[in-house]
C-alpha cells in the first residue's frame, strides 16, 4: 500500500488491519501459507547484464521457515519436499530439504534429492561439458558417485563425458 499509494492511505489501510484481528483457526494457516508462497518471487537483475534476471525466494524463505516452526519434525521432509516441487529454482529450500533428509537419516533420499537439486540448480553444475578445463569439478563428482556405491554403467558414462569434454582424468599418474 505505501508503494502504490499515499501514506495516508497507508496508515488508514494499516490502523483498519489492526482494528480487525481475526481470530486464527489453524487450518487457515496452511492456507495463509500457501497463499503466501504462491506469490511470485522477486527478479533482480544479473550485474553487468541487465537483460537477464534471477528470481530471490527471500521472503518466500522467510515464510518457509515459519511455517516449519508449525509442522512436526516427523513431516518436515514431507512439507519442504512438497514446497520443494512447488518452487524448483529456489536453490534454498532444496539445501533445506537435503539437511533434513541428512537429519532424519534418509539416505536413499538424500541421494535422490541431491541429484535432482544438482541437475538442476545452480546452473553450472548441470553442464559440466561446459567446463571441460575444470577436472577438479568431473573428479570431485567421479569420487562422489563412487564413494556413494554409484552403478558401474553411470560411472562409465560420466567417465565417457569426461573424454568427450577433453577432461584428463589422471590422479597421481593413474588414469581413471
Amino acid at each position: 500500500m505505501w508503494l502504490h499509494g499515499s501514506d495516508k492511505e497507508a496508515i488508514e489501510a494499516f490502523e483498519r488491519a489492526l482494528g480487525s484481528v481475526l481470530q486464527l483457526e489453524e487450518k487457515l494457516f496452511p492456507d495463509l501459507v500457501h497463499r503466501c508462497l504462491s506469490t511470485l518471487p522477486s527478479r533482480l537483475e544479473l550485474p553487468f547484464n541487465p537483460a537477464q534476471f534471477w528470481s530471490c525466494y527471500h521472503f518466500h524463505n522467510k515464510v518457509v521457515s515459519l511455517y516449519l516452526k508449525h509442522v512436526p519434525l516427523s513431516q518436515r521432509a514431507l512439507v519442504l519436499e512438497r514446497l520443494r516441487n512447488a518452487m524448483p529454482s529456489n536453490p534454498e529450500l532444496g539445501l533445506r530439504l537435503l539437511h533434513q533428509e541428512f537429519v532424519e537419516g534418509n539416505m536413499e533420499q538424500l541421494k535422490f534429492q541431491a541429484r535432482m537439486l544438482t541437475s538442476n540448480t545452480p546452473r553450472c553444475l548441470s553442464t559440466l561439458q561446459n567446463l571441460p578445463l575444470c577436472a577438479a569439478l568431473w573428479k570431485d563428482r567421479l569420487l562422489f558417485e563412487a564413494a556413494e556405491g554409484g552403478a558401474s554403467d553411470r560411472l562409465r558414462r560420466l567417465v565417457d563425458s569426461c573424454q568427450q569434454a577433453g577432461v584428463n582424468l589422471s590422479i597421481g599418474g593413474v588414469d581413471l
